[in-house]
């Protein structure tokens, strides 16, 4: 069937008999055709982007998907980055503990015990943020926000002890660790 032979037929069913084109695809471009003379892509089918000039200083209380808030950011040049976080150990410390381990490497560490302490912060800050500038290397953090700091020794044989606190740790507190939870763990092992 040639093109000029199909603009003859007036029936959809035809049509759809014809080609095998569904139907309801027959019926559409049929009703687009009497509509706009055309069968051309009539272009954007979604919903036109909210809001848009004037109208962003007039909508108060109306609701905005969070895909539309983050395209209007993105136009805007911010990005959405969570706040990068200073790397814990400098180059050269990595090489001291490297220089340390390569000496000590045929050591006999079955009478050696090591001790260190962390803290934990609560209310990290993992929320993500937007910014101009994602490379800035401070992120904000409640002031005075509660820590908890954890104390703990390991051997060859394993974990010893560990101890948590919220106090600082200064000398005489430290010593006072040592006492209450060092010596008991050794003489128990």
């Amino acid at each position: 069937m040639t093109s000029n032979t199909t603009w003859g037929i007036r029936s959809a069913s035809l049509i759809h008999r014809e080609t095998n084109i569904p139907l309801s695809t027959i019926c559409y471009n049929i009703d687009k055709l009497k509509q706009t003379g055309s069968l051309k892509h009539r272009g954007e089918n979604r919903r036109p982007r909210v809001p848009g000039g004037k109208e962003k200083k007039l909508l108060v209380n109306t609701f905005v998907s969070t895909s539309t808030i983050s395209r209007h950011l993105h136009k805007y040049g911010y990005k959405n980055v969570l706040p990068q976080s200073t790397h814990m150990l400098t180059s050269d410390e990595k090489q001291r503990r490297v220089q340390w381990a390569k000496k000590h490497i045929n050591d006999d560490f079955n009478n050696t015990i090591f001790t260190d302490e962390s803290s934990f912060q609560l209310y990290r800050n993992t929320v993500r943020q937007w910014t101009k500038n994602p490379n800035q290397k401070f992120k904000g953090s409640p002031k005075n926000c509660q820590k908890v700091h954890v104390w703990g020794v390991i051997s060859v044989k394993g974990v010893f002890t560990c101890h948590t606190f919220r106090s600082n740790l200064n000398g005489s507190y430290y010593v006072s660790i040592l006492e209450d939870y060092l010596l008991p763990a050794a003489t128990r092992e």
